[in-house]
């Protein structure tokens, strides 16, 4: 079964200037991915996205930020001028059509998966979503993607059980938000690693923000210390990821991937390579296969150095479509003793601590 590619045109149209989150972050992945010829290759598939409706933005989003959204690229189109919503977060007179499109792409790409058609997708979309909360948007993000993406399966498709990962260099603060007292009509766990929110905006997704009420303990953070490398992120998984999922058992793997923590990325600190990202999602995948029936759905965040990140993504497909040995590998990195030191006796144990008292497995 194939691998679903989520990316069309419209995408492009949110063009917000010199911003570093602009429309050549989509053409660079498009044209590595031409290059390489997967766009060519049977086994993967091109999903047009179609536009959400308003009442599916209206899952996690206000009336008050959709028109403010609407409003402000309407004013963007009339002056022909970049306008903006916050002092990052920059509107053209396209971005409320693209938004819409962006996510309409994540529900079609769950629509495929769940018909049968393809195995899984990447969403390689914009604007992103994951710093936008039920009112406000911030940190780039318009309406976020991932977290409307997970109130269609369990409102539209019936799912009781999702686990998101968020791996942005950047806390999913707005995903956070929205999720921090559950939901309604199904249960979510939310796992976002971030360099630690000390170090990096959005300033957030520290230890004790593990969510209220039905949420309570359902959101997990992992504040990664700057310049952590590939070997970090895999002790996350290993010690709390895959014990929380296997008493979790999620029915739909949600993923905000930013490729921003590559160790050259200008707007972050830390230190993973090229193909750590998709050595995280071979462990991701194991999790699917035994509990999600390999449902996984990706969706592109952050990733500012346009070349690095074009073959991140090109690592991620492979690894979807079951190529694990045919990977862009570049010299590995690993963690400096005192930071292993630090995350093995301080932060994870702290972590099991703190998550105790709602998971049997700590």
């Amino acid at each position: 079964m194939t691998t679903g590619i989520v990316y069309d045109d419209i995408y492009l149209e949110h063009r917000i200037g010199t911003h570093v989150e602009s429309h050549l972050r989509l053409i660079e992945i498009m044209n590595f991915l031409k290059e390489k010829n997967v766009l060519e290759d049977p086994n993967f598939k091109l999903i047009e996205p179609r536009k959400a409706t308003l009442d599916q933005i209206k899952y996690v989003h206000e009336d008050s930020l959709i028109r403010e959204v609407c409003e402000v690229s309407q004013l963007a189109e009339k002056t022909n001028n970049i306008q903006y919503l916050d002092m990052d977060t920059a509107v053209s007179g396209k971005t409320y059509e693209a938004s819409l499109f962006s996510v309409g792409g994540n529900l079609q790409a769950a629509d495929e998966i769940l018909e049968g058609n393809i195995k899984n997708a990447f969403a390689a979309v914009r604007p992103p979503g994951h710093h936008s909360n039920s009112y406000k948007c911030a940190g780039f993000c318009i309406f976020n993607n991932i977290a409307i993406a997970t109130e269609y399966l369990i409102r539209e498709k019936g799912f009781k059980r999702i686990a998101i990962v968020d791996w942005d260099c950047h806390h999913g603060n707005g995903t956070q938000d929205i999720f921090y007292n559950g939901s309604e009509n199904g249960e979510v766990v939310m796992f976002s690693s971030h360099q630690d929110g000390r170090t990096l905006y959005p300033g957030s997704g520290f230890l004790g923000e593990i969510g209220s009420g039905k949420g309570e303990g359902k959101i997990i953070n992992f504040p990664m210390p700057p310049r952590a490398a590939d070997d970090i992120i895999i002790t996350f998984f290993d010690e709390i990821i895959s014990p929380v999922c296997k008493e979790f058992k999620p029915e739909f793997i949600l993923i905000s991937a930013g490729f921003d923590t590559h160790w050259t990325d200008t707007l972050t600190n830390m230190g993973w390579t090229i193909q750590g990202p998709a050595n995280y999602l071979k462990r991701i995948k194991e999790i699917a296969k035994e509990y999600s029936n390999d449902r996984i759905l990706i969706t592109l965040e952050g990733g500012y150095e346009v070349d690095k990140q074009a073959r991140a993504v090109y690592n991620c497909l492979k690894v979807l479509n079951d190529e694990d040995e045919n990977l862009i590998q570049e010299e590995s990195r690993t963690s400096n003793k005192e930071l292993l030191t630090y995350v093995n006796e301080k932060l994870i144990p702290a972590m099991k601590k703190k998550l105790n008292p709602y998971w049997n497995c700590f």
